[in-house]
């Protein structure tokens, strides 16, 4: 073999090492932007979640807030209405434990 060859293969099997160093290093650079990427959309995506949670749980804390003044206020009318009620017979109920009671006492006239 003569030198000139020799020397144009070690030539060739330097820049093959140094294609592949450069394949290596530019690999490197593709697969940590990847990476940085894709933590990026992770961060954002978890963001996205959040915010969705936190408008789900607002929104789920108005509507019971919604449902327990209503029962309040239906709670409020129908002791009212017992109010009312109790207002409108409460003579008659007294007049019957009026009698009752003087009927079980004896003082019955």
């Amino acid at each position: 073999m003569a030198r000139p060859e020799i020397e144009r293969i070690l030539s060739c099997d330097e820049s093959g090492r140094a294609a592949i160093e450069k394949a290596r290093d530019e690999a490197e650079e593709l697969l940590a932007g990847a990476e940085k990427e894709i933590a990026s959309y992770r961060s954002k995506a978890q963001a996205e979640l959040d915010e969705f949670r936190q408008k789900e749980i607002s929104r789920i804390l108005e509507d019971a807030d919604r449902r327990a003044a209503e029962v309040e206020r239906q709670a409020r009318d129908y002791c009212d209405g017992l109010e009312k009620s109790f207002e409108g017979r409460r003579q008659d109920l007294l007049s019957e434990f009026l009698r009752l009671f003087k009927g079980e006492a004896g003082l019955e006239e």
